[in-house]
């Protein structure tokens, strides 16, 4: 199985080093592409394979289902939707939604009362996404209110600020690419400056984009791509098989050359925006791959993640002072040494121990799994050195009450679904064997493996449903994770079964 896993992997990966899967196409962002081309009457065939897409798709969730219902004309049901969302949008929770409050507007889909004015949130740095997401937010919101008959006078002045902001960071971006990769974000600022700006040059740039964004399912996907930090995962997991050792180092070499002179990497070719997650992954490998080689960038990539730390000893995403997640909280664990570090990662590992659930399990963050969730942090936790002996049992008994929820949580079929009671999927039984294979051994896992076995498809590969969110809670799929994950998978059974 692990042979013809990594062999289907390997021929995936390019001449450069890069493994560039595609990312699957989202009714969000093809829905607010069919709005926009409507607006500016615009694309009229595109317009057509965007309806005949969205008549076909599958929603995933109760916003996609409603998001549907009113672009196809139908009795749409968003109480539910609505309810849930407003009570997420206030205190630390108001920025996360102002994202999809906009896209509800955007579809007509949110009443005027329930409407968020984005400028109650505080100022203060953001992602570059956030940053514009805010200005069209903002721009959007003063344009509908002033054409409902508000005062235009101050908020007026204030929309003309930010119009600016959003044409200077759009017209900064090379001309024809979808912005920083992010085509969700692309999408809410062309809204926005359809207010403004209609049939600009600017307009038509982006337009075409992410237009010619679409995929073989015809829909327009969340990013371009995901190059970085899928080729991450991948060159780790191929490092670990058999066979495939120059491929890996040409993966490292790969991923060297696209470090940013923060020291940090972002999870493609076209951001400029660093974080957490991807600046771990690449220093794990690297250092993986030679150390030596590679002291340079591997200094820096810790030189930014300490950066980053914040002061209770968690890690955000992107900025000091956001807050701290648990994925990338573990990731910085595991990528930086602790005799060097422990100071700085001890409270740390405190983070992610006091994070663990009545039931052993820890709340996913840019995935969906909780499996996923519990197999980053165990391989955190157990970077404790034994000398730190409080900590050390903490750690223990955590990483005990996380296998005893996996234990318990296993469907009848031998897999693993994101969560107790939901189907097994591939990507979720995958993660739970590898943490299984690890940090509980002696248990059986010939039912978890049989799984796995029946789902792989003659020509190696894997597929399962899709397991990273973003914007959280929304799904979004690169297909090529279930293999990469199967991979890590076996390559932990074998070499803990022959350990």
């Amino acid at each position: 199985m692990r042979r013809r896993v990594a062999r289907h992997l390997a021929v995936q990966v390019d001449g450069e080093g890069a493994l560039r899967d595609r990312c699957a196409g989202r009714i969000i962002e093809s829905a607010l592409l069919l709005l926009l081309l409507r607006k500016e009457r615009a694309l009229p065939r595109v317009q057509k394979e965007l309806q005949e897409y969205l008549q076909r798709a599958q929603p995933k969730g109760t916003l996609e289902r409603v998001v549907v219902d009113a672009l196809s004309g139908r009795a749409c049901e968003a109480d539910e939707l609505l309810a849930g969302l407003s009570g997420a949008r206030h205190g630390s929770g108001m920025r996360k939604r102002l994202l999809l409050d906009t896209i509800l507007v955007l579809c007509g889909l949110l009443p005027d009362g329930e409407r968020p004015d984005p400028r109650e949130i505080a100022p203060r740095p953001q992602a570059v996404w956030t940053e514009l997401t805010l200005y069209a937010a903002t721009i959007l919101y003063v344009h509908d209110n002033a054409g409902a008959g508000a005062d235009a006078g101050e908020s007026g002045q204030e929309a003309a600020e930010y119009q600016e902001l959003l044409v200077r960071r759009l017209a900064a971006f090379p001309a024809r690419r979808v912005w920083e990769g992010n085509a969700l974000c692309h999408l809410v600022a062309l809204h926005a400056l359809h207010t403004f700006r209609p049939g600009s040059e600017l307009m038509r740039e982006g337009i075409e984009a992410l237009a010619r964004l679409r995929g073989p399912d015809g829909g327009v996907p969340f990013i371009d791509g995901q190059e970085v930090f899928v080729t991450s995962l991948a060159g780790t997991a191929l490092a670990s098989a058999p066979g495939h050792e120059r491929l890996a180092a040409r993966m490292g070499q790969y991923l060297a050359s696209r470090q940013h002179f923060d020291g940090g990497w972002g999870y493609n070719e076209a951001t400029t925006q660093t974080d957490v997650d991807d600046t771990a992954r690449c220093v794990e490998l690297l250092r993986m791959l030679d150390a030596r080689r590679y002291r340079h960038g591997i200094a820096a990539g810790e030189e930014y993640l300490c950066s980053r730390t914040n002061e209770a000893g968690g890690f955000p995403t992107y900025l000091r002072g956001h807050t701290s997640d648990l994925d990338m909280t573990a990731g910085a664990v595991i990528a930086m040494p602790w005799d060097r570090y422990g100071d700085m990662l001890a409270p740390a590992v405190g983070v992610l121990v006091d994070a663990q659930q009545q039931d052993g399990s820890f709340e996913p963050s840019w995935t969906l799994s909780r499996s996923s969730a519990i197999l980053r942090i165990l391989d955190a936790l157990a970077c404790v050195p034994a000398a730190e002996t409080a900590l050390h049992r903490r750690a223990a008994e955590a990483t005990a009450r996380a296998v005893a929820f996996l234990d318990e949580s296993r469907g009848s079929d031998g897999g693993w679904g994101h969560a107790p009671g939901k189907d097994s999927d591939v990507l979720s039984t995958a993660q739970a064997l590898a943490t299984l294979a690890r940090h509980a051994p002696g248990t059986d896992l010939a039912k978890p493996l049989a799984y796995l076995t029946d789902q792989q498809h003659d020509d190696g590969g894997f597929s399962s449903i899709a397991d990273q969110a973003g914007p959280r809670p929304l799904p979004f799929d690169f297909p090529v994770l279930a293999d990469v994950q199967a991979l890590t998978a076996l390559n932990r059974l074998i070499a803990h079964n022959a350990a």
